[in-house]
């Protein structure tokens, strides 16, 4: 059944990612870290979600809504991403980098996980 479903799920990864790590190097005596790929070219799925939070629009002198975004990537089963990694997903031609935020969602079908959009990213 599980199969069933991992084949059926599987068109819908439309996009790609690739995984980094940082890994360890002494380099002089210090401790440096160095991004190094884990994954390339992996099948993934990327959604967003918009929040809207804050005071009570009614009252007049509270009426501050924010705006959040939460964004998720669905990964195969195969592929486990450790806390602190960065995921840079090609979507429909862009690029887009990820900071992992939080532990990955393993379930029978799919792994999920909650990403924040990497700032000052070159």
């Amino acid at each position: 059944m599980v199969e069933k479903v991992k084949r059926a799920i599987a068109p819908f990864y439309t996009d790609r990612c690739t995984v980094y790590e940082k890994k360890a190097v002494n380099v002089n005596g210090r401790t440096c870290f160095e991004k190094v790929v884990k994954y390339e070219s992996v099948p993934c799925r990327i959604s967003s979600k918009a929040y809207l939070f804050g005071e009570s629009a009614a009252s007049e002198s509270k009426n501050t809504l924010k705006l959040s975004k939460k964004t998720r990537v669905f990964l195969p089963t195969e592929y486990i991403i450790s806390p602190g990694s960065i995921i840079e997903v090609t979507t429909k031609g862009h690029k887009k980098a990820f900071a992992k935020s939080g532990d990955m969602s393993f379930y029978d079908t799919h792994n999920e996980v909650m990403v924040e959009l990497l700032k000052n990213y070159a």
